[in-house]
């Protein structure tokens, strides 16, 4: 049998279990609440994109023995909901920057198009640059091509 004495040794040894378990709950129920509302604020602060179309054309470009033609839709993502306005206003010299862009091009650098994100970005640069040489804001995050139909 055991004695009174080994009784309470368990018992306090038994205590001393539940309140490290319990201390230790309670610290990482609110750290992870910590963590929970950090990743919400992080989330809420991340800007949704906004992707702004322009109308579809179609630019004429040189070949070796005939004329081509390129008809391009694409889409312009900003954070800014208001970029559209801007686009608006300056879609003539949107068109305009694109139309001489392409017309440098030949049909078959176009045809045979190896790098797509890098025509993207040479589009971006020249919109951001037409954008700001006609005092408007340059909000442009990415150019994306949704349509490119080489003839």
């Amino acid at each position: 049998m055991h004695s009174q004495g080994s009784n309470r040794k368990q018992l306090t040894r038994s205590l001393v279990i539940l309140a490290a378990v319990a201390g230790s709950s309670y610290w990482a129920g609110t750290q992870t609440a910590q963590w929970w509302q950090q990743d919400d604020q992080r989330t809420a602060l991340t800007p949704a994109a906004h992707f702004h179309k322009l109308d579809r054309f179609v630019i004429s470009i040189p070949g070796e023995q005939y004329q081509h033609y390129v008809q391009l839709e694409l889409a312009i993502k900003s954070e800014s909901a208001e970029f559209s306005d801007v686009l608006t206003q300056a879609e003539p010299l949107v068109r305009n920057g694109l139309m001489h862009l392409f017309s440098k091009k030949h049909y078959e650098e176009l045809s045979q198009l190896q790098d797509l994100n890098g025509l993207q970005n040479e589009v971006k640069v020249l919109l951001a640059d037409t954008l700001q040489r006609n005092g408007y804001p340059n909000q442009i995050d990415e150019v994306l091509f949704t349509r490119l139909v080489v003839q």
